[in-house]
């Protein structure tokens, strides 16, 4: 380290500029009168006793008389202890940032177990009011209509509706209800079921799920956490193989907005049979470093467990082992989606901007 770097460092940790040239210059020649001290240093001749003073109250230096007035550097040891204290402060306080950049964001986390379902059901029409880019419902039929509205809104501001509806008690049970006025696509379970289940999933972050209605039973779980909501997910997942399809908007109107790469996957796996051009912005973190990540590209392909042979994606495959590629003219990359770990990012959010055929 020169002479130069010596007096920069010296200012970093609390010395003025003068006071750093003027120190540097008392250790490189012991004692020097004060007068002196501008001919070795940076300090302007006016300045000197100032700067030699200031630095003795700091304890750098020290000052006596003999015809005149001298400055001697004190003990190193003693004199920067001040100085070795910020260094270490400086240091851990790099060690701290760095700890906190590699953990994960914390965030709230709230699971509550209810004793009403009539609670269940107002507090999913709360979060379809709330809902951003997706939603999931299930639900019978007798609670379609009390629904409809809450659920045409949300379909109005763009979300993706996706209902599955039971308790069909024929075959014309659904042919005067109007799915495109409130759904982006519907699905029926045309057999009765042993309990009587009613779920919203919103932006796969939140869910209002109860299993019995008007027994003594009753009861429900509110999460707003993404971890148990995927665990109710794959529950309604569950129900949805035991369903058909009823209805679905085609074509799709872009933009198509997905909360996680399960939804989106459902929805575009037979586009991309079909050599359908999607264009996409994902938003999520890196997988390797764990920031913020968004790219925007074309969707090249899908993969999961099956997908070749033509097998429609099951619930666990999606969860765990299904990807897209997404190609953004200058990179190619793996998308993945809850929980990824081999891909290049873990999707938080799918918007598909384009469709193209």
């Amino acid at each position: 380290m020169n002479e130069a770097e010596l007096v920069e460092t010296l200012e970093r940790y609390g010395l003025s500029p003068y006071q750093a040239s003027a120190y540097v210059a008392l250790v490189n020649r012991g004692t020097v009168a004060a007068q002196d001290i501008a001919d070795v240093s940076d300090v302007p001749r006016p300045r000197v006793y100032d700067v030699v003073r200031d630095l003795e109250s700091k304890g750098f230096v020290t000052t006596y008389e003999q015809d005149k007035l001298y400055a001697q550097a004190l003990d190193p040891e003693s004199a920067l202890e001040g100085v070795r204290e910020r260094a270490d402060q400086l240091e851990r306080a790099v060690d701290v940032v760095t700890e906190r950049w590699q953990q994960p964001t914390l965030q709230r986390h709230t699971t509550s177990l209810v004793q009403r379902a009539q609670s269940v059901f107002e507090k999913g029409i709360e979060e379809l009011d709330h809902a951003l880019d997706y939603a999931q419902v299930v639900l019978s039929m007798d609670r379609l209509e009390p629904l409809r509205e809450t659920l045409a809104d949300a379909h109005e501001r763009d979300v993706f509706v996706d209902c599955t509806v039971y308790g069909v008690d024929d075959e014309d049970a659904l042919t005067d209800i109007d799915f495109g006025a409130f759904c982006t696509r519907a699905h029926a379970i045309r057999y009765p079921l042993r309990s009587a289940p009613f779920g919203v999933l919103v932006d796969r972050q939140r869910a209002c799920y109860s299993w019995h209605q008007r027994t003594e039973d009753e009861y429900g779980l509110y999460v707003d956490d993404s971890a148990h909501e995927n665990m109710i997910w794959h529950y309604t997942m569950n129900l949805r193989r035991a369903a058909e399809e009823v209805y679905v908007e085609t074509p799709y109107e872009p933009p198509l907005r997905f909360g996680s790469l399960r939804d989106c996957l459902a929805v575009i796996e037979p586009l991309v049979r079909d050599d359908t051009g999607l264009r996409a912005e994902i938003t999520g973190e890196s997988v390797a470093t764990g920031r913020e990540r968004r790219e925007t590209g074309t969707i090249a392909s899908v993969s999961y467990p099956g997908f070749e042979a033509g097998a429609q994606p099951e619930p666990h495959r999606v969860f765990a082992e299904a990807r897209l590629t997404l190609e953004t003219g200058n990179e190619t990359y793996t998308v993945g989606g809850f929980d990824a770990r081999t891909e290049d990012i873990e999707a938080s959010r799918i918007v598909v901007t384009e469709i193209d055929g």
